[in-house]
């Protein structure tokens, strides 16, 4: 974000020196106080580092871009791995709630109901668990390297 700024403040200084430049030509323009070649040498370097602030910038963007794309990935790899967790927890607070209504039950009268309510949950919850686990929505892990000697686009890890 400073070198950004930095960037914008370099290029509108360079702007205003080209309308610098431009105002001196045309008040100096007959006078023998301007030496023509200087003030061309001027204007070109002008150009090359008007060019040269533009190429950073748009390569400082490009970066920023790629580094804001990856942070969204993480952001959605781990927002499907929240989602399957919750759908898996889901499960168990699904079936006791419908238990846990006022209504008549043909459950009631055996012995064991309870123990069959909890294993069917569990049952359910460890089913949904293999399946998100199949589809490898609990395995993926994304992260990046602490190695400052690797250039940026290559400092991302997928493991598996």
């Amino acid at each position: 974000m400073k070198l950004q700024k930095t960037l914008v403040y370099f290029n509108t200084s360079i702007r205003g020196n080209e309308v610098m430049i431009g105002k001196l030509k045309t008040i100096f323009q007959d006078t023998d106080y301007l030496d023509e070649e200087l003030v061309e040498d001027v204007i070109i370097e002008l150009k090359q580092a008007f060019n040269t602030v533009n190429i950073y910038s748009d390569i400082l963007t490009g970066t920023m871009d790629a580094f804001a794309s990856i942070i969204s990935n993480n952001v959605n790899a781990i927002m499907k791995r929240m989602t399957s967790l919750s759908i898996t927890l889901m499960i168990p607070t699904l079936i006791a709630s419908f238990y846990g209504m006022n209504v008549d039950i043909h459950l009631e009268e055996m012995p064991h109901a309870f123990l069959l309510i909890i294993l069917v949950s569990v049952f359910l919850s460890a089913l949904s668990f293999v399946i998100f686990r199949k589809i490898k929505w609990f395995l993926r892990k994304v992260y990046f390297e602490n190695n400052s000697n690797c250039p940026s686009p290559n400092r991302l890890k997928v493991m598996r």
